[in-house]
């Protein structure tokens, strides 16, 4: 289950999005083969319809209503995602700017270029290093979150594994109790069937001292 929980985890938004379409064509699969396996069976071997049991339905529509507030989840998250993503490039280009200006600046100001400046140049140094360490310090909250955002992720994928799981695991075990109530149902038919010789060969058994009887009362 971690092995498989770790492989979920690595999916981006479009493989996501592919897993739960994949999830919800097994559940429309397995309705349509209990359907089709119970429409298809012989007449003589179909057990009398069953009604559906309603905590299964509860159970099912709940399963139904978790996956669907989910999807949902997704979707707001994934929006909140791009947005932030949006707003962090804008600010990295900003920055770039503001760098880029700043190193020109440098240049503009180097002693080399303009000897009368020298005094406002080593002031001018320390603004741009304070700058280029808020700059660093944005990186890293840039970086810590696309971190947050990899886990959140992690954990949406993991969620909607186990929830598909559960679906899946629910689906086979109402296939499997169909056909057991249709095993059940041949295997009633077959004893009825071995009973019934054995009934006929039992009366006959009981017809013959009968039978004796009269003859022996005719002789005497």
């Amino acid at each position: 289950m971690e092995g498989d929980t770790e492989a979920y985890s690595g999916m981006g938004d479009q493989q996501l999005n592919t897993r739960i379409m994949e999830l919800e064509s097994e559940v429309e699969e397995a309705r349509s083969t209990s359907i089709t396996t119970t429409t298809t069976m012989p007449p003589a071997t179909v057990p009398p319809p069953r009604q559906q049991d309603p905590a299964d339905t509860r159970r099912l529509t709940d399963l139904e209503r978790k996956l669907a507030e989910q999807r949902e989840k997704v979707s707001r998250l994934e929006e909140s995602l791009t947005k932030k993503e949006g707003e962090m490039e804008a600010m990295e280009e900003r920055y770039k700017k503001y760098l880029g200006k700043a190193k020109s600046v440098i240049k503009t100001l180097d002693p080399k270029h303009n000897p009368a400046l020298v005094p406002d140049v080593s002031h001018l140094r320390s603004a741009i290093q304070d700058k280029e360490r808020i700059i660093e310090n944005m990186e890293r909250e840039t970086e810590k979150s696309k971190m947050v955002r990899d886990m959140e992720e992690k954990l949406i994928t993991t969620a909607f594994y186990n929830l598909g799981m559960q679906m899946h695991r629910q689906m086979i075990s109402q296939r499997l109790s169909t056909v057991d109530q249709g095993h059940s149902f041949m295997t009633r038919q077959r004893q009825a069937s071995t009973r019934r010789p054995q009934m006929g060969s039992n009366v006959g058994n009981r017809q013959a001292p009968s039978s004796g009887h009269y003859d022996d009362m005719r002789i005497s």
